[in-house]
């Protein structure tokens, strides 16, 4: 087991690839001198097609940089921010004061530095949230409709837009980039990074037509498939491949709880083949070892799954219960470590899932859409009394009934005094449209959370600017990362929504300090 418990960078991973089993380390960098021909010569190159890869595509055509092109090694685009829930944390919006929800960037700073431990870059923290507003007009002037606030684990007021799915703000952004010109590309994955005598990035190895393999366990660095091509960039590359949730292998060697039977959110692809590669390249990672669980997912049903919106919404308006004592064992609104440690510690390998309940009015909360997708595949199921819900979950019954009368009388006393705290979990309490929810009225709904490997807090150490350190503390010339392959946003642990900000944010911000440099280069 690698020992992480303090912040360091994986400089010592590259010479230690039979611990790591990176088998690939031993080659090291490609230099411009062992490359014959370019087989295509751009600008720009971005790398991933998720939020981050998609902003910064779009920000480099803002920017003039027009000879771009977007590439991903699967067949489909948006990687993980495709099918994710596709809500951005931002403060002191339009829609926030619509809904009367008083909010400032200060605010949303102290709860990511808190979630985080203080972990976080404070300057990278900053600029995200500060930087959040401007960003979210620059999504809606580009075709994203968000349609909702509401309230993720962990933050103190509602602040997560929703656009409804991460699809919602991927395709917006893609059709955007196509109308501009900018070339998008699947089925090309980059093998490597080519550097001139300088260290300075000139292009990449790539192999076009590649066909990435689904089978659960395949290591992707014994996938041959594909034609290599090399691809001259005049202007930079940018790094945008997202986190590896996906990688069983390369998480264990991390956090070793995180073994082949937990599952993920992430999609197939969401390996460490990028980041072992940067590794070999000298590359500085930090704070590998925090990988996020998350439980707003059920555990009854596969990856991300669809009843993920109702039960972000049971934490804000219901009750969470271990049925074995029918009590609650958590603040329901905690952040996602908290949540999730809490639910592992309870739920017996397995055998016991906790029950969260709303009624009706809670219920009601939820788009009608997204609340029918979970009732069908059966992760949320609709009782005509909470009589029925308890026998079907074997809840202790009468401890249950009494917590029950407790929590709706938390959520009356929080009706009068909106500075109150439950005595039990130090829960507050938020309103929907004027209104605190308890859970009283028939039909209630209840559903099984189930934590999943979601998120990967650590990765590539960046400037505000996106730009890449190695090793040594120096920038990596014409290099750039942004979204999840990033690290130090978010320290310990990651707020429900500050991801798809985070993404969006650096994405659009390494676009444009790409084009900045490279028209200063070419005069233009």
């Amino acid at each position: 087991m690698i020992d992480l418990s303090k912040r360091r960078t994986l400089k010592t991973l590259a010479c230690c690839s039979a611990t790591l089993a990176m088998p690939d380390l031993a080659f090291g960098k490609i230099s411009v001198s062992d490359v014959k021909h370019w087989d295509k010569t751009f600008d720009a190159i971005v790398v991933g097609s998720g939020f981050a890869g998609s902003a910064a595509m779009l920000s480099l055509l803002n920017g003039g940089v027009t000879n771009c092109i977007m590439i991903d090694k699967m067949q489909y685009l948006g990687g993980n921010s495709a099918y994710s829930g596709g809500s951005m944390a931002v403060a002191g919006t339009f829609m926030q004061e619509k809904d009367g929800i008083k909010d400032n960037p200060e605010s949303q700073i102290k709860d990511t530095l808190k979630s985080g431990h203080d972990l976080n870059d404070l300057a990278l923290v900053k600029e995200m949230v500060y930087e959040g507003p401007a960003t979210f007009n620059w999504l809606v002037d580009n075709g994203v409709k968000f349609k909702w606030v509401s309230r993720s684990g962990g933050h103190s007021v509602p602040r997560s837009h929703s656009a409804g799915a991460g699809s919602y703000i991927t395709r917006p952004l893609q059709k955007k980039i196509l109308q501009l010109g900018g070339q998008i590309a699947t089925r090309v994955i980059m093998d490597d990074i080519i550097y001139n005598d300088k260290n300075e990035v000139v292009g990449i190895k790539v192999r076009e037509k590649y066909e990435f393999n689904f089978n659960k366990g395949f290591e992707e660095e014994n996938n041959n498939s594909g034609q290599v091509r090399y691809y001259r960039t005049f202007g930079g590359l940018i790094l945008a491949t997202g986190g590896w949730g996906a990688d069983i292998m390369f998480r264990q060697k991390f956090d070793p709880a995180l073994r082949s039977d937990v599952l993920t959110t992430n999609h197939s692809g969401a390996t460490a083949y990028t980041v072992k590669k940067l590794i070999s390249d000298d590359i500085k990672f930090i704070d590998m070892q925090y990988i996020q669980r998350m439980h707003v997912t059920s555990a009854d049903e596969p990856f991300f799954g669809f009843a993920y919106r109702w039960i972000t919404r049971g934490y804000a308006y219901g009750i969470m219960v271990n049925p074995k004592t029918g009590l609650r064992f958590v603040n329901e609104i905690a952040d996602r470590k908290v949540g999730s440690d809490a639910i592992w510690a309870m739920n017996e390998n397995g055998t016991n899932h906790p029950i969260l309940i709303m009624d009706i009015e809670g219920t009601q909360t939820v788009d009608v859409k997204d609340f029918q997708r979970g009732l069908s595949v059966g992760a949320i199921k609709q009782f005509d009394t909470m009589d029925e819900l308890i026998e079907f979950y074997h809840i202790n019954k009468e401890p249950f009934l009494d917590q029950l009368k407790r929590y709706n009388s938390f959520v009356d006393e929080a009706s009068k005094n909106k500075d109150y705290r439950d005595p039990e979990f130090n829960r507050n309490f938020s309103p929907y449209k004027g209104k605190y929810i308890k859970v009283e009225k028939a039909p209630f709904f209840a559903s099984r959370p189930g934590p999943k490997v979601h998120h990967c807090m650590g990765g590539i150490k960046t400037t505000i600017d996106c730009e890449v350190y190695n090793n040594d503390m120096q920038i990596v010339k014409n290099l750039y990362a942004c979204g999840e392959l990033t690290g130090g946003r978010h320290g310990y642990n990651r707020l429900g929504s500050n991801a798809v900000l985070d993404c969006l944010v650096y994405g659009k911000r390494a676009g444009a300090k790409l084009a900045q440099k490279y028209n200063e280069k070419r005069g233009a």
